[in-house]
């Protein structure tokens, strides 16, 4: 009898250390997201080879918990993936799509991102901590313009400025914020990353956010220029290390060190690219676009939405089956070419299946070497020349593979997995702080973070059976 009862106190208080009570929030918690943008994996898992010296990617590696690469969405490009961060949803889902909104060749093209956190259609981490009582903050993540954060430095730029400024960003952020982080800011923190480095040491010392979003962007620009592993790329890659090591500093600083969990992640990898194909040439040879004698489209029945290494077709009429027809066979054509610019054509049940912009027709992923542009006149495929590195195709290919790293409080040290989910990343943190995502498609990552940490999920209702 009595090793009965010891059993079952054993047992009782197992799994009071294995689970947690569904939104119990946990104010005393602190979650930062620091996203790399375009991190490769092989930056932290094998940099000695690379002769690339990165500390701190190191010492978050070997004293926290990671993964070997993380599977993203489709396109794998920065704005839809930072959204699935933030969501645990694909881009069907959570709305954010692509990078650039679409518009219709006819018109004034403004090439507009999705900056605007309206243009979310699902929960994101912000808003249930923010219905959980918990403060947030996020600096230069992207499509937080207006959201519901209390320090809140967005990323949104005129796409018409060369090169961008930072005006639509301070006019976007949280009133005083940037006034009163100023004085802060070192007079060596000149690029971007640093002013959003800088910004981020001061909001973690005065605000001490539950939950906060950083998001830096310097070494994606690097590899699309001069290509992965390229000199200049690792350059550009201990300089962020070296911010990492900033924002850490802070806490222990902030006095919040003890308590927080560190995800370093970034949206997507890398593939090289020695082509540029235009689709849109293409589509006005077929007559599926019309010109007028400047080269300006005056009509269209099918246009291009380009991704890098993939490319959404969009019908004017989502119903006409025969444009919907002339499209794959045009670009079969291209499929089955020796070396032609195409890899693979996606149809309308796969990109479902992916959780891919809905307005597609199909979608056509890029062949090695190559990636889409939006050109309307001139030769369909050219030289790559200045532009050296891409994204945007299929998740499944390892070298678009993104980055995981769970570092501090909540971590599982020593744990590492070959292969994780980005739509898994965002239940995980919101799971360190007590939370629980109701629409979520990713569940948490338990195999990186201790144990009796995340809440489970409520359980949902099961379908009714026919009949009833």
């Amino acid at each position: 009898m009595a090793i009965i009862v010891v059993g079952l106190m054993l047992a009782i208080n197992l799994h009071s250390q294995t689970t947690a009570t569904p939104q119990q929030p946990r104010a005393d918690a602190h979650i930062i997201m620091i996203s790399i943008d375009g991190l490769v994996p092989e930056y932290y898992t094998a940099p000695a080879p690379l002769g690339l010296k990165v500390p701190n990617l190191t010492r978050l590696k070997l004293e926290g918990a990671y993964a070997d690469g993380v599977e993203g969405i489709y396109p794998s490009v920065t704005y839809p993936a930072h959204t699935s961060l933030v969501t645990g949803v694909r881009p069907a889902r959570h709305g954010i799509v692509q990078n650039r909104i679409f518009e219709a060749p006819t018109v004034e093209q403004t090439k507009e991102w999705y900056f605007f956190a309206k243009d979310i259609r699902s929960e994101t981490l912000w808003s249930i901590a923010k219905k959980a009582g918990l403060s947030t903050s996020a600096v230069g993540w992207p499509v937080t313009v207006e959201a519901e954060i209390d320090y809140n430095f967005p990323e949104i730029f005129d796409p018409k400025e060369s090169p961008p400024t930072p005006r639509r960003a301070l006019q976007y952020a949280t009133p005083g914020l940037i006034a009163k982080a100023a004085p802060t800011i070192r007079q060596t923190d000149t690029t971007t990353d640093a002013r959003r480095t800088a910004v981020s040491e001061f909001i973690i010392a005065n605000y001490k956010p539950n939950m906060m979003l950083i998001h830096l962007v310097e070494l994606d620009g690097a590899h699309h220029r001069y290509g992965v592993r390229s000199p200049q790329a690792l350059e550009v890659t201990e300089r962020e290390d070296a911010f990492i090591g900033r924002i850490i500093e802070a806490t222990r600083r902030a006095g919040i060190f003890d308590k927080t969990t560190f995800f370093l992640v970034s949206d997507h990898g890398f593939a090289p690219v020695d082509r540029k194909f235009n689709p849109n040439v293409a589509l006005v040879r077929e007559k599926l676009i019309t010109l007028d004698s400047g080269g300006k489209a005056v009509d269209w029945k099918a246009a291009a939405w380009p991704a890098g290494g993939s490319c959404a077709i969009i019908l004017r009429d989502p119903s006409d089956k025969e444009t919907a027809a002339k499209v794959a066979a045009i670009f079969e054509k291209y499929l089955a070419r020796s070396k032609g610019p195409v890899g693979r054509i996606l149809t309308r049940k796969e990109l479902d299946r992916l959780g891919a912009i809905p307005e597609a027709v199909l979608m056509l992923d890029a062949a090695p070497g190559v990636t889409f542009e939006d050109g309307l006149t001139g030769p369909e495929t050219v030289e790559s020349k200045d532009y050296l590195g891409t994204h945007g195709h299929l998740p499944s290919r390892a070298e678009l593979r993104s980055s995981l790293i769970v570092y501090g409080a909540g971590a599982r040290v020593g744990a590492r997995m070959p292969l994780a989910r980005m739509i898994d990343i965002a239940p995980t943190a919101a799971g360190l702080l007590g939370l629980v995502f109701t629409e979520a498609e990713g569940v948490a990552i338990n195999e990186l973070v201790k144990p009796g940490l995340i809440p489970k999920p409520p359980a949902k209702p099961k379908a009714k059976a026919s009949g009833q």
